[in-house]
């Protein structure tokens, strides 16, 4: 009976809770348990399909995980195409992931009992209504779905199956309490020695640099002095944005459209049901149900009547409770029986339906109500106005192609014609592109040999949603490597500085030997005295550098050299570590931490094992749309 919803699947307040339960489940969420219909395929774990749906789904779900996590830092993220093709590989990775662990759960054997389906249904927070689980909420919420609640079921029994088989993996890891402690000792160990630095700007001046090391420095390093291909172009943005300031709505037209559709703005009165379902169509069932009609007759209560003889398990627990319902929602049988009753309290007689016998009662009316035009005259603009936008920014695109299809050899006549302005750019390459062509569909065309060649407009180049382009190239330089007269200043700076660097070297590594050796030096040491790993006051390399090497024996000399941040050497001597203190109450915390290491090192592992002796064919590659193979 419950997947007998339908029109009012339809309504704002069902594809508000669509969006609701795409938030709630992860990545793929629920698209992988309302997909019906044959999809093209992203990828094939062992033969099984991964649809373009899931993938597309579940990429824009991950989209809004980002924008609520991020905030409007996102925008700033997304207008990167780098970004976003990062962001469809890694949600296709994770749904392949996904679909070897759930092929190994169902191999495993792993099962799910009817009860457990029915209790994780019901802790979905999409269909649950002030914290409680809403059966009209659930049915319509599947029925808008196009999907049957004995198939929402069973796929809903697979993931949880694959859930039990992570749930195991979790549940294994655990950390010792030696473990914790060992982790706070060396975490808070403390460690003294000294350190010496040699600045590069003691040697710079005592460098020397000839022509012939200049060229061979320039001639062993042309790549850093290539210059990429550049263009310069002539281009019109057309944005649809800009369009709607000039757009204006009368107010006779959107008071007309409202009485129009004045019946959109009244809300009917409100019918809530409860129900007692005896399934079956034979005389047995029929009789039973005319045994609970007598009994309520007689005085007994609807909700126990429900409890003990209703075959609608969701309902049976609620005392039958349909909660509001609308004409057209159920059977034609139900519909009439039920909205024949008149007052609250009334009950039916024995109803027969496609699903078996009801007996049905009347429990509550809502009246309706009705909205005025102030109330929604805003709305209404707003909807009319986006219209008018879509339909003129539609026209603008129309006209300015074909005039640029007409006058192929200049953009002057589409800006004549349409208002546009023609802009005209200084030379930039792929990575520095002006913002309105900063779009890989607006840059392939730009760099494209062809189309360069033909120094012709291009088609209009669609952005986004609300803006194109239209560009020309008037220039072409190709690839080229700055010439040494040119960049002759900067490759003696860097031959300077690798010199100084050497010989800066030289002296470092004197003194770490010296040191070793235990023999005495003229240079004067920075004293480091009980420091720990979070010390900001040493420079970050010293403290790493004193942190990496090992603890020396009661004999030995630790001494490393190492690179600053400034290009300047540092001899960094470690003489004593001191054991980290521990911590009691830091000590569950870090338990907690190690476990959620473990865990994700080895579900990590499980899942690398379980690709690699997958069948895993990727038949879309998230960034280029072309096949490849595991």
């Amino acid at each position: 009976m419950l997947d007998r919803i339908r029109e009012g699947s339809q309504s704002i307040v069902i594809k508000a809770l669509l969006v609701l339960i795409a938030l709630t489940f992860a990545l793929a969420g629920i698209g992988g348990y309302i997909t019906n219909q044959p999809e093209p395929a992203v990828a094939k774990v062992n033969g099984e399909e991964i649809t373009r749906v899931e993938f597309d789904r579940a990429v824009e779900n991950e989209r809004s995980r980002q924008q609520q996590q991020l905030g409007d830092f996102y925008a700033t993220l997304a207008a990167d195409p780098a970004f976003n093709q990062r962001l469809r590989s890694q949600v296709l990775n994770d749904l392949v992931n996904q679909k070897v662990v759930e092929l190994y759960a169902r191999d495993a054997g792993l099962r799910v009992s009817d009860e457990q389906v029915k209790a994780a249904i019901r802790n979905i927070a999409a269909f649950q209504v002030a914290g409680q689980f809403d059966n009209q909420t659930y049915q319509m919420t599947l029925n808008g779905l196009g999907y049957t609640p004995d198939g929402f079921a069973e796929l809903m029994r697979r993931d949880l199956a694959r859930t039990q088989l992570l749930q195991a993996i979790v549940e294994t890891q655990f950390a010792l309490p030696t473990e914790a402690s060992a982790v706070q000792q060396l975490l808070n160990q403390q460690r003294s020695g000294a350190y010496a630095t040699f600045e590069l700007a003691n040697y710079l001046s005592t460098v020397e640099v000839t022509d012939e090391e200049i060229a061979q420095w320039y001639d062993a390093n042309q790549s850093r002095f290539n210059v990429p291909e550049q263009v310069k172009v002539e281009f019109v943005a057309l944005d649809a944005d800009t369009l709607a300031e000039s757009i204006e709505i009368d107010e006779t037209v959107v008071r007309e459209w409202f009485e129009q559709n004045r019946a959109g703005y009244e809300t009917p009165d409100r019918y809530r049901f409860s129900h007692i379902l005896i399934e079956g169509d034979d005389e047995a069932a029929r009789a039973e149900a005319q045994e609970v009609l007598t009994k309520l007759t007689e005085g007994a209560d609807f909700a126990e009547l429900a409890a003990e003889y209703s075959d609608d398990i969701f309902t049976a627990e609620t005392g039958g409770d349909l909660e509001f319902l609308e004409k057209g929602l159920m059977d034609p049988e139900f519909d009439e029986a039920a909205f024949a009753l008149q007052e609250v309290g009334d009950i039916s007689g024995v109803v027969s339906t496609s699903f078996g016998y009801h007996v049905i009662k009347l429990t509550d009316i809502e009246k309706g109500s009705s909205t005025s035009y102030e109330e929604v005259r805003d709305e209404i603009v707003s909807e009319m106005r986006e219209e008018r936008v879509k339909q003129a920014y539609y026209e603008l695109q129309q006209k300015a192609s074909e005039l640029a299809f007409d006058v192929p050899d200049t953009l002057q006549a589409v800006a004549d014609e349409t208002g546009l302005t023609v802009r005209t750019t200084s030379w930039f390459n792929r990575n520095n592109a002006p913002t309105a062509l900063n779009n890989p569909a607006a840059l392939q065309q730009v760099f494209n040999q062809d189309f360069i060649a033909e120094g012709l407009n291009s088609d209009l180049i669609e952005t986004s949603d609300t803006q194109a382009v239209i560009v020309r190239v008037l220039d072409y330089q190709a690839a080229s490597v700055k010439p040494l007269d040119e960049v002759r200043a900067q490759v003696l700076d860097n031959v300077r500085t690798e010199k100084a660097q050497a010989a800066a070297r030289e002296d470092a590594d004197a003194l770490a030997a010296a040191l070793r050796a235990g023999e005495t030096s003229d240079v004067q040491m920075a004293a480091i005295d009980s420091v720990d790993r979070r010390n900001t006051e040493l420079p970050r390399a010293v403290v790493q550098s004193l942190f990496e090497q090992a603890v020396p024996s009661d004999e030995g000399v630790q001494v490393a050299v190492t690179e600053l941040n400034s290009g300047a050497l540092a001899v960094v001597q470690l003489t004593s570590a001191t054991v980290g203190e521990v911590d009691e109450a830091m000590q569950a915390q870090l338990t907690d931490q190690l476990v959620n290491s473990f865990t994700q090192q080895g579900y990590g592992a499980f899942v690398e094992a379980l690709r690699a002796e997958a069948d895993v064919e990727l038949l879309l590659n998230a960034n280029t749309d072309q096949a490849s193979q595991e």
